[in-house]
């Protein structure tokens, strides 16, 4: 399998876990932690869209 779709897939796994402790701590009293770690979601979910995108750009054939 090419790197580029595991980068992606690392990507959005990352984006889950995160998601994931930032819901359980934010129940807690760490609401900034919870915070930092929802905005590290955001970004690596924001890093494989741009990916994704830019992959799908260089596959495209060149106009005629």
């Amino acid at each position: 399998m090419d790197g580029a779709a595991n980068d992606l897939r690392m990507l959005r796994y990352v984006a889950e876990i995160t998601r994931g402790l930032a819901k359980m701590l934010s129940r807690t009293r760490y609401q900034m932690l919870a915070y930092f770690l929802e905005m590290t979601a955001v970004e690596a979910d924001s890093l494989a869209v741009e990916q994704d995108r830019s992959r799908a750009l260089t596959r495209k054939p060149p106009p005629d």
